[in-house]
C-alpha cells in the first residue's frame, strides 16, 4: 500500500496540500508556532514522499491574519485557498468578482518576495447543495437507471448545472474549482467516488458549455494563471471574522486566555534561547567543549 501511495504522489495523481502537522489557527498563535507547524508535516512529506506541496490550504480557521500569506509566500507556495471570511466581503467580493486575488501583506517591506496568489472557495468547502453523498449526509445518490422508481438523473444534472453556472458568474476566468468532501466525509469513499464518476460520464454528455474533470488546486493555479488575467490586490487582514450579523467568531481570542498567553511567551522565549544556542554553535572562538 505504501509503494502504491508513493507511485499515486509521483504521478501527480494524489497531491498534498497546505502539509502542516496541522491547519493551524491564524490568530492566537505566535508566529514561529505557525513555522514549526509548517516545518514539522513538510519536512515529514520530503522525508517520506521527497514532496514539496505548491499550494496552502487554510479552508477553517476562523479569520485570516496579514502574516498568514506572508509566511506561505516566503515559504514558497504558488498559491493557496481558504473558505472563511466576513459575510459582508464575501457578498461583495462575489458580486464584483473578487474572489481571487493577489495578497501584498508588508507590501512596503517585502515587496513582491510577500506576495501571493489567494483564491476562496464559493460554497465554504463543499460541493452544490443535493451533492451531499455519504454515509454521513442525507442527499440520495445519483439514479441513473431508468427503470428504477427513484430515477433522478436528470434532475440531479441540471441542479449541478445551475451550480456551475451560478458559480462561474463570481469569478473572473473560465475556470472553477469546485471541492467535493467536507466534515465526515468519505466514510464510505466507494459510494463518493461512484457518484462523481456518474456525474462527470453524463453531464459531458449532455452539456456543451462546460466540462467536469477530476483535478486538484495547483492543476487549478497552473489554468487559472495561464489565463493572464488582472487581479485586484488586497494589503491587510481578515479579522474578525462573521458569518452573520449576530455572529462575531472572536471568543477563541479570549477562551483559555492565560494558557494562551503562556504558549505564546513559551514560544517567544523558545525561540530566543534556539538564535543564542545557535550563535554560540557559530562563534569560532569557543571550543567544542565550551560550546
Amino acid at each position: 500500500m505504501r509503494a502504491q501511495v508513493r507511485g499515486l504522489v509521483k504521478e501527480g495523481r494524489l497531491e498534498f496540500v497546505n502539509a502542516g502537522w496541522s491547519m493551524h489557527d491564524e490568530a492566537c498563535p505566535h508566529y514561529e508556532d505557525m513555522i514549526n507547524n509548517m516545518m514539522a508535516g513538510n519536512l515529514f512529506l520530503l522525508a517520506e514522499f521527497d514532496y514539496k506541496p505548491r499550494v496552502g490550504w487554510q479552508i477553517d480557521p476562523f479569520g485570516h491574519s496579514a502574516a498568514n500569506p506572508r509566511l506561505f509566500a516566503e515559504m514558497g507556495f504558488d498559491a493557496w485557498f481558504f473558505a472563511r471570511l466576513d459575510y459582508e466581503d464575501k457578498d461583495l467580493r462575489l458580486k464584483n468578482k473578487e474572489m481571487e486575488f493577489i495578497w501584498r501583506p508588508f507590501w512596503d517591506e517585502l515587496g513582491e518576495r510577500g506576495q501571493i496568489f489567494t483564491s476562496i472557495l464559493f460554497d465554504h468547502y463543499y460541493p452544490p447543495n443535493g451533492f451531499h453523498v455519504d454515509e454521513s449526509n442525507q442527499d440520495s445518490p445519483i439514479v441513473d437507471d431508468p427503470s428504477r422508481s427513484n430515477y433522478n438523473l436528470e434532475e440531479k444534472l441540471e441542479l449541478f448545472h445551475t451550480a456551475v453556472i451560478s458559480q462561474s458568474k463570481s469569478y473572473k476566468t473560465p475556470h472553477i474549482l469546485i471541492p467535493y468532501g467536507g466534515d465526515f466525509w468519505y466514510g464510505n469513499a466507494h459510494m463518493t467516488f461512484k457518484n462523481i464518476d456518474k456525474l462527470i460520464k453524463h453531464y459531458n454528455a449532455k452539456y456543451t458549455d462546460s466540462v467536469l474533470f477530476y483535478s486538484n488546486p495547483s492543476t487549478y493555479v497552473d489554468a487559472v494563471q495561464a489565463t493572464e488575467t488582472t487581479w485586484s490586490v488586497k494589503y491587510d487582514d481578515m479579522l474578525p471574522y462573521r458569518d452573520h450579523p449576530d455572529a462575531v467568531w472572536s471568543g477563541f481570542f479570549t477562551s483559555r486566555a492565560t494558557d494562551k498567553e503562556y504558549t505564546r511567551r513559551n514560544s517567544a522565549n523558545f525561540r530566543a534561547s534556539q538564535q543564542l544556542y545557535s550563535q554560540k554553535i557559530f562563534d569560532t572562538k569557543l571550543s567544542l567543549t565550551e560550546a
